[in-house]
């Protein structure tokens, strides 16, 4: 099958137009057009699709050169050959210069086909040719624009002076490229305490090796200012000649941004709080160290798990509905997280929650900061339990005043009643009956005041060892016999300074709470240690104090107790006895009496793990004193005026009256001011002032300091159901005065009144005072 040819024929004759394409058909399918001037020439060539163009050399209006000239105009690439009659040879190389291909003499046309196939295949050579160096041309224009436009510096060495260097390498250093090429040497640009490592560990190890290097150092500008660079270099051929391309990063503000993230990271990872970072689901991605201590578990076993790993289950699903909704919403959260640790110990945490956003605003991840306040929680719970108790002590104190001056009365006159009636008369055991339950509500008033630290004590030096092993019988009695009590008594145990009967109290409310806790039987441990409380302790334990302090420990292993119930273990009428079994005094009485001696009450309980009551009670290093009380029974001299001020009407009767009946002179007022003014107008009659401590206007103290500044050998007795100022009673008590508890009995009245007057039992006084002297 013959190949198509569309040959354009430029000739005038159409005749050897005719005779070429006769020709060509023994090996082509030629189509054909011929055009003899410019014009027409140029409308075929706009027409295209042509393979080759035969030319004649010389025509009237055109020419083979001006047909060569017009396609050189038009950069057309075909094959042209020219095909003339007559054609010299000066024509025929002006034509090979002009361009031409071949030329041919038309009446030797046997070369026309050879040399037609050999211009279609050089043609497509040609064509080839020029389609790479195109390619090459746009590829070499794109890399050069691309190295010229880069955002890193680029250069070439030789000899280590700059052959090439962008726009961006002259920009790092201040520099334009024509300041660097074949002028400067990159060591140039390198600051002075770098320019022997890159000497020797870049530069030189490039020209001995073929191997890239990557390498930092420290430049320097033009201007001079230091700046961090990070260069890539490798060894090449560059005309024959060794040389070192490479690439150059100013990465100045990476590093001080590096160094900024170095900060915080070590920041976050030193961190005395723990934080935690959590995907949108809450799994967790990082924690740092404090986190890892705080909860227990290791980081590999916290990455990728969902912080509900932590929950204790005391929160409850609403609240972690809010949590999750206020920090979607990207607001930050506030609050307290109660969770548990690896080992099961619970925790409480302080904890801010807040959302980590990308550039566009979308919520990432979120971010914990946490802090352990476990110890802080027990210290301010420990602390609102103990002013709790202070409020309430002072409520209990001052019901306690008040009804032991209604019981002063009530047991007063039932005594007096009790001496005026016959023994056997209804009325006489009908007055007994009144005095004993006078005497009742005394010792509840006297409860309350020990759990309020208002009772009057007498304290002694005590071995509370001795103690303990005196009311031992008594208490076996009192558990009865299914309940086993054991002592655990250290030898060495110290000497305490306390009420005997106050240290009765405390052994046996404890034993007998314990016993009530133990309905099954079982064991009660009664133990006693010296121990030192040091600052580790007194810091997780508001109200207890640094020193030496005798341990008095009771322990049972009944039913144990609740939280709850440990809170409000000691308030007074506080009972989870059922009615009838207890007056919810007694842990109170205890409490009151042990703040009262400057101790301190610890419980530890667990609902089915029994209890265990330390009571810690200042340790004295004075000798013991003995129990053994002389009893006074002298006769007594009532020939002495005394001056009685009792703001309670009922006590001041009463007082009176009882005076009055052993035969003592006296004289009354309700009013303290009122008193002055009597002791003024009797100044040299009065031997003696009675007053009541706590009185409306004026103290009973600043009374007598009144009247002692005008008598000064007057003597002083007060009266009072509990004290509020012991600061007065400590100046008034060193100058011999005395201290009369109420309620009281008429004959204890009586043998105060001799006490005083007679100048004995001043130091007993003062020991009475809480706070007093000792």
């Amino acid at each position: 099958m013959k190949h198509p040819l569309r040959i354009l024929i430029v000739d005038d004759s159409p005749e050897d137009a005719i005779l070429i394409v006769r020709h060509l058909q023994k090996e082509f399918s030629p189509m054909y057009e011929r055009v003899e001037t410019p014009d027409e020439m140029n409308d075929a060539l706009d027409r295209g699709g042509w393979h080759l163009v035969v030319s004649d050399y010389v025509m009237p209006r055109f020419s083979g050169l001006g047909a060569l000239q017009l396609m050189h105009e038009r950069d057309i690439d075909l094959p042209f050959i020219m095909v003339s009659g007559q054609m010299g040879e000066d024509a025929a190389v002006e034509a090979m210069r002009a361009g031409a291909h071949d030329y041919l003499i038309k009446d030797r046309l046997s070369r026309l086909i050879p040399a037609i196939k050999r211009e279609l295949r050089e043609a497509v050579v040609r064509r080839e040719r020029r389609v790479a160096e195109e390619a090459l041309s746009a590829t070499e224009a794109r890399f050069q624009s691309l190295v010229e436009q880069s955002l890193v510096g680029i250069f070439m060495l030789q000899e280590d002076i700059f052959i090439y260097a962008n726009p961006k390498l002259g920009a790092i250093f201040g520099y334009a490229p024509e300041e660097l090429i074949e002028k400067r040497s990159l060591v140039d640009l390198v600051a002075g305490e770098d320019q022997i490592r890159v000497l020797t560990q870049f530069l030189r190890p490039l020209k001995e090796g073929s191997e890239p290097l990557h390498f930092f150092f420290r430049g320097k500008r033009k201007d001079g200012a230091a700046i961090d660079l990070e260069v890539n270099g490798t060894r090449t051929l560059i005309n024959g000649a060794d040389a070192v391309i490479g690439s150059l990063l100013d990465i100045t503000e990476r590093r001080r941004a590096e160094a900024e993230l170095s900060k915080l990271w070590r920041a976050v990872e030193q961190s005395p709080v723990a934080v935690v970072i959590t995907d949108l689901r809450g799994c967790i991605e990082y924690v740092n160290p404090k986190f890892i201590e705080v909860c227990g578990y290791s980081g590999p076993e916290l990455i990728g798990v969902k912080t509900s790993i932590l929950k204790s289950g005391d929160m409850t699903d609403e609240f972690y509905r809010d949590l999750w909704q206020t920090i979607c919403s990207g607001k930050e959260w506030h609050g307290e997280l109660h969770n548990r640790k690896k080992n099961g110990d619970l925790y409480w945490e302080s904890c801010s929650i807040s959302a980590v956003k990308n550039p566009e605003g979308q919520i990432t991840h979120f971010v914990g900061v946490k802090e352990d306040i476990t110890e802080r929680k027990l210290v301010v719970d420990q602390l609102r339990q103990v002013q709790k108790m202070e409020a309430v002590g002072q409520l209990a104190g001052g019901i306690a005043h008040d009804f032991n001056n209604l019981l002063t009365v009530i047991n007063g006159y039932s005594t007096l009643l009790i001496r005026a009636l016959d023994e056997k008369s209804t009325m006489h055991k009908e007055a007994e009956q009144i005095l004993r339950a006078g005497e009742r509500a005394a010792d509840l008033t006297r409860q309350l005041l020990s759990f309020s630290r208002r009772q009057i004590m007498e304290p002694r030096v005590l071995d509370i060892n001795r103690q303990v092993k005196a009311v031992q019988k008594m208490l076996e009695r009192l558990i009865g016999e299914n309940i086993r009590l054991v002592t655990d008594l250290a030898p060495d145990a110290g000497l305490v300074k306390m009420d005997p009967g106050q240290l009765e109290q405390i052994v046996m409310n404890l034993v007998v709470n314990a016993r009530d806790a133990s309905d099954t039987g079982g064991v009660i441990t009664v133990e006693t240690a010296n121990c030192e409380l040091g600052q580790s302790y007194t810091h997780l334990h508001p109200g207890s104090q640094l020193g030496s302090f005798v341990r008095l420990s009771v322990t049972d292993r009944g039913q144990g107790m609740t939280q709850e119930v440990k809170q409000r273990l000691f308030e007074p009428f506080f009972t989870t006895k059922e009615m009838g079994r207890g007056t919810g005094l007694g842990l109170a009485t205890v409490y009151g009496i042990v703040k009262q001696c400057g101790g301190y009450i610890e419980v530890i309980s667990e609902p089915g793990q029994g209890a265990r009551f330390d009571i810690y009670l200042p340790r004295t290093f004075q000798e013991a004193e003995s129990q053994a009380r002389q009893q006074l029974d002298e006769a007594i001299d009532t020939d002495h005026t005394i001056l009685v001020v009792e703001d309670e009407p009922g006590v001041l009767n009463l007082v009176v009256h009882t005076l009055r009946m052993r035969g003592f002179r006296v004289l009354e007022t309700t009013d303290p001011e009122q008193g002055i003014v009597l002791f003024d107008q009797h100044a040299d009659e009065i031997d003696m002032l009675l007053t009541d401590v706590v009185m409306p206007f004026m103290s009973g103290p600043t009374l007598a300091e009144r009247l002692l500044a005008r008598k000064p050998q007057l003597k002083v007795l007060f009266m009072s159901g509990h004290t509020d100022n012991r600061t007065s009673f400590e100046k008034t008590l060193e100058r011999g005065m005395q201290f009369l508890p109420k309620p009281f009995a008429s004959d204890a009245l009586i043998r105060k009144v001799r006490d005083t007057l007679q100048g004995t039992g001043s130091q007993e006084a003062a020991r009475a005072i809480p706070g007093g002297s000792n």
